[in-house]
């Protein structure tokens, strides 16, 4: 829960879950009074993890009854859900369907997918017909698996999201709007917020400069920023639909700059919900 003293916002105002240089329940501790949504930034390797234990599970449920906050999951990275190898592809499946038994105490609200390339660029991979197949194949067995459409966002990579828009169609997806990803991306951010935006349950809002993202939103364009912004109020006030939207940072500075840049935001006369204050 934001504090009283914030600006009001039409959408649940969050974060990442490594804002501190330290474990995910100490950061849920520390945001947990500051905002309304953590993204639980999820890793998992033959040497590290980060996934959470069932005790783990049960403090940040406590945390979240106590604060009225909810938690966004995002997969680990390396999971390739449209992999040729079929028996990678198949992994990631039951990676995905572990993690989601581990969380679902925690009653998510929303599942950051990635339908990752095979290399990061405009061109997602060697053979785009057959990674798409796999992409097909992987989320057809995730629904079958019992998965809720709506509750997987599939997010804005540095690919053109229309390679995979046929998919959410198809499955009825969600959308993780990376308005930052786009922003780097060179491609075009109001026509991708008229498309997506609609779609969208979980926005990812962070600067960008120099060829570097994820950055704190003092390194953005304040245009730029503000257009989105206002692009963003507008569809709540269209559709009334609840969304989260998360600054995704890693450090202290980065998270409380871009807090303060939303909540001047929210103050100004460009904000159709602040208006001067809380």
């Amino acid at each position: 829960m934001r504090p009283i003293d914030a600006p009001k916002a039409p959408w649940r105002c969050g974060t990442t879950s490594y804002i501190l240089p330290d474990d995910i329940l100490p950061n849920a501790r520390y945001l947990a009074p500051l905002i309304d949504d953590i993204e639980l930034v999820l890793f998992e390797s033959d040497r590290l993890s980060n996934l959470p234990s069932p005790e783990t599970v049960g403090h940040l449920e406590r945390i979240a009854r106590l604060h009225d906050l909810s938690y966004t999951i995002h997969f680990p990275l390396d999971v390739f859900p449209g992999s040729l190898d079929e028996s990678e592809r198949r992994a990631s499946v039951a990676r995905y369907r572990h993690i989601r038994s581990l969380v679902s105490p925690l009653d998510p609200f929303a599942y950051i997918l990635h339908l990752t390339p095979q290399s990061y660029g405009r061109c997602p991979a060697t053979d785009v017909a057959a990674w798409h197949r796999q992409l097909d194949r992987t989320l057809a067995e995730m629904l079958d698996d019992g998965w809720e459409s709506n509750m997987l966002c599939v997010e804005t990579l540095s690919y053109p999201f229309h390679v995979v828009m046929d998919l959410v169609e198809k499955y009825n997806l969600a959308v993780t709007l990376d308005i930052g990803h786009v922003w780097l991306g060179g491609f075009d951010a109001q026509l991708t917020a008229r498309e997506l935006l609609p779609l969208a349950r979980v926005i990812h809002l962070h600067g960008v400069a120099g060829g570097h993202d994820h950055l704190g939103l003092g390194s953005t364009q304040k245009d730029l920023r503000d257009d989105f912004l206002s692009a963003l109020e507008r569809q709540i006030e269209c559709d009334g639909q609840q969304r989260v939207l998360t600054l995704e940072v890693f450090d202290q500075p980065a998270f409380k700059e871009s807090l303060r840049v939303v909540d001047e935001f929210l103050k100004s006369d460009k904000s159709s919900f602040g208006k001067g204050g809380s």
